[in-house]
């Protein structure tokens, strides 16, 4: 199928073998990197198509399909966060561009999340007729990135949907959305796919044989991620943040100026590693085995580290990075937000 991973593929059939029962509102919701936004797109064009083929595909020859491939048609219409489409060229990112932040200073910073002037904008642009195709599509991606009152905002769209429309949701943490979105929405997960297929899968995109298991663990088993780490180098930038927490672990180094260097690599990628990192030495500590590490290839200096701690302080320490993580995209600096997490590193007293 045109635009979807293999991985999805079944899901998808399942799903147009279900079309004329499709709720109003979907909420695509798993890992980031299994191919949810890729999803979001395949079926926007099938939902659009006039003239879908037999097996309920997108025909991609009749006008609507011409219009939504070039990034013009006017029934399809998505919200990103500002930094989101503005860094991307995927289609989506494309029809992003009609939903921008509203009174936004020259000089600020480009918004990582989605704010309520966008809500407001895709409410009006929701409650008109479809110009060309039989529906309108709107999309959101990611939907965890609405801030509060974005969020409360869109709670009147689903609360009183217009017609002739279809809502869908993509969410890598599908718990930040607030509950009462949650249940008005039906859930479509997205899980990692199998191991084998999904090295079979990177190795195809020139990952090599002996990188691709150690990326896909990194990953949490997601293929996209682990493709973007391959291509980022993020194997050699992994090599720095164990030297830093190893380091500051043992009273050397300095926090601040490992935070800048964190900030430089991405503070979202450095925290969500911490976690699987630290999810590691918990798992060691605990003896849980069989586990599969996400850093499998430093098991050893993973376990020397373990001699040095106490469990209990790992578990705290991992809730304090998880708060930090969720503080992302919000009013707090990123470097604040890496310093204080690498300070209370060092605050952990050895046994």
């Amino acid at each position: 199928m045109i635009g979807l991973h293999p991985w999805n593929q079944d899901k998808a059939l399942r799903l147009i073998r279900d079309r004329e029962r499709l709720a109003h509102a979907l909420l695509l919701a798993g890992q980031k990197g299994l191919g949810k936004e890729a999803f979001s797109e395949w079926l926007a064009q099938v939902l659009l198509c006039a003239q879908p083929g037999s097996d309920g595909q997108a025909c991609g020859q009749c006008q609507n399909c011409i219009l939504f491939v070039a990034g013009t048609h006017p029934d399809i219409h998505v919200v990103q966060p500002e930094s989101r489409y503005k860094n991307s060229d995927s289609r989506l990112a494309q029809y992003a561009l009609r939903y921008p932040p509203e009174d936004k200073s020259r000089d600020s910073k480009d918004s990582t999340v989605i704010r309520i002037d966008q809500i407001r904008a895709l409410i009006g642009s929701s409650q008109t007729r479809p110009q060309i195709a039989q529906c309108k599509v709107l999309i959101l991606s990611p939907a965890d990135s609405m801030n509060v009152n974005a969020s409360n905002s869109l709670l009147k769209l689903l609360e009183e949907p217009p017609p002739d429309s279809f809502l869908i949701l993509v969410a890598h943490r599908p718990s930040r959305l607030s509950a009462t979105i949650r249940s008005r929405c039906t859930r479509i997960d997205f899980h990692a796919p199998d191991p084998a297929a999904a090295r079979g899968w990177l190795q195809a995109q020139g990952v090599s044989a002996t990188e691709a298991g150690t990326l896909l663990a990194l990953a949490g088993g997601a293929p996209l991620e682990a493709r973007i780490l391959a291509d980022s180098g993020f194997l050699a930038q992994r090599a720095e943040l164990q030297a830093d927490m190893e380091k500051l672990a043992a009273g050397q180094g300095d926090a601040l100026t490992c935070a800048v260097r964190w900030k430089n690599l991405g503070a979202e990628l450095c925290l969500t590693w911490l976690q699987g990192w630290l999810a590691d030495l918990a798992m060691l500590m605990l003896h849980a085995e069989p586990f599969q590490l996400r850093n499998p290839d430093l098991r050893t200096r993973l376990q020397a580290l373990e001699k040095q701690l106490h469990l209990n302080q790992i578990f705290r320490y991992a809730e304090s990075v998880a708060r930090n993580r969720n503080l992302l995209g919000g009013s707090l600096d990123e470097q604040l937000i890496l310093e204080d997490t690498l300070i209370n590193w060092t605050e952990l007293r050895p046994h």
